[in-house]
């Protein structure tokens, strides 16, 4: 029966999609947050929606001749994902130590990329930005329910909620920190009552998922994010004030045993700190870099290229060190840097380095520009909450592996799209305007 009735959704939805691919584009990353294998307990009947809304997407600006508009897509993050893609191929030509799957994760990772690529050739205003936003709020909010219901039944750390795309209890914890910041800028820009308590209510569901995940770096992002909000906004008195709200709303879910884990850094095995764990983990992958500083040792080679380091250690206790380089699941980086670093060497990391610190800068853009386009607030607030969420998704990042993580792609690729709509619409932007940014067309300038 679920099957039928996805597949009836789907063909209704059909020639929506083909009249304005747009909307093919909106479902597709509304599906990447709720996706269809949950409504088949993991499954693969619904896997062929993605597929499907690709299809569409294309056929629809094929019939409408959006690709005319191509060359929309070279903008600086566009071509930094191309830089990476590429650098990620080369590193797996090259590689040491064979990876099994390797050139699958490269093709899921193009078809990100490319749907990064549509992305700026289907959006035309403001107001499609919102849209996607806004569908992805509602979509990360039910998402929050149902890991609430989880961790109530049991599921403490909320394991598994997302499917595989969102790895373990840190990783679910980074995905609401990315998108977190944007329900407060609608809360912010809302323009009446009933909008800015929804979103507030949405933020305080996101903080509350947030700590059941008892994640130490989601409490870290979740703290930086909101600062940078507060700073990049420039209402950092605002934010304070909603802060002490959240924390009030979260105290339910901060369990004694939340406490106890953010007060302790025991790892699982009972050995040493899990912050033990990951900083050897990070001396290891910097030795692989040392060593291999240009292309690295391969796409997700770092498992097997750190084995070789285990004399380095000598000096750790022989039981503890025998469980961080075990044979058997060998242990990950969890460290999206230094996992960049050792597998891609300096080609691979550089370009993600600079699309990330570019998601941050754009958040420092938006103050600049607050006093000085006072018309353009509303807009300045969600690139802010954009770039906030992406600010507190890099700090995330540091104690996971998330090279893979298309959503912060799509995040990066939103706020650069607003950021020139913004510069553009401007009616009597400053010379610093007219000169920031890749490819500006200022419009309407007057005398």
């Amino acid at each position: 029966m679920r099957e039928w009735l996805l597949l009836a959704l789907v063909c209704i939805s059909f020639p929506l999609v083909l009249k304005r691919p747009f909307w093919g584009m909106v479902i597709y990353l509304g599906a990447s947050v709720v996706r269809p294998e949950m409504l088949f307990w993991g499954g693969i009947q619904g896997s062929y929606v993605f597929k499907a809304y690709y299809l569409l997407i294309l056929f629809g600006m094929l019939l409408h001749h959006d690709f005319k508009k191509v060359g929309l897509a070279a903008r600086r993050e566009f071509l930094l994902m191309v830089w990476l893609a590429g650098a990620i191929v080369i590193s797996i030509m090259s590689a040491q130590y064979p990876v099994y799957r390797d050139y699958y994760y490269v093709i899921e990772l193009l078809k990100g990329f490319g749907i990064c690529a549509l992305l700026f050739i289907l959006i035309n205003d403001f107001e499609e930005i919102r849209t996607i936003q806004n569908v992805l709020l509602g979509c990360f909010a039910f998402m929050a329910v149902w890991g609430i219901d989880q961790h109530l039944r049991g599921n403490e750390r909320l394991e598994g909620l997302g499917g595989s795309a969102w790895g373990d209890s840190n990783g679910v914890a980074a995905m609401f920190i990315l998108i977190l910041p944007v329900a407060l800028a609608r809360m912010y820009a809302s323009k009446n009552r009933k909008q800015f308590w929804i979103s507030l209510g949405i933020v305080a569901l996101f903080v509350a998922l947030i700590t059941c995940t008892k994640s130490r770096s989601g409490l870290i992002g979740l703290v930086a994010c909101l600062a940078a909000f507060g700073f990049y906004t420039r209402r950092a008195v605002n934010v304070a004030r909603i802060a002490i709200v959240l924390t009030i709303c979260a105290i339910p879910f901060a369990t004694q045993e939340y406490i106890a884990r953010m007060k302790t850094m025991e790892g699982s095995a009972g050995l040493q700190s899990s912050t033990l764990d990951r900083v050897t983990m990070w001396k290891a992958g910097l030795m692989v870099f040392a060593d291999n500083p240009l292309l690295g040792t391969g796409f997700l080679t770092f498992p097997e290229a750190k084995m070789r380091y285990e004399d380095q250690f000598l000096y750790l206790d022989d039981e503890y060190r025998d469980e961080l380089f075990r044979t058997e699941n060998k242990k990950v980086t969890h460290n999206t840097y230094i996992q960049l670093l050792s597998d891609c060497g300096l080609l691979g990391a550089v370009p993600f380095f600079l699309l990330v610190a570019g998601g941050i800068l754009r958040g420092m853009q938006a103050r600049r520009l607050l006093p000085r386009a006072p018309e353009k607030s509303d807009e300045l607030l969600w690139l802010g909450g954009i770039s906030a969420g992406i600010t507190g998704f890099a700090v995330c990042i540091i104690t996971i592996d998330a090279v893979l993580t298309i959503d912060l792609y799509v995040q990066l690729v939103l706020a650069s799209i607003l950021y020139h709509k913004i510069v553009e619409g401007c009616k009597e932007p400053s010379p610093e305007l007219a000169t920031t940014g890749n490819r500006l067309t200022v419009e309407g300038t007057t005398a």
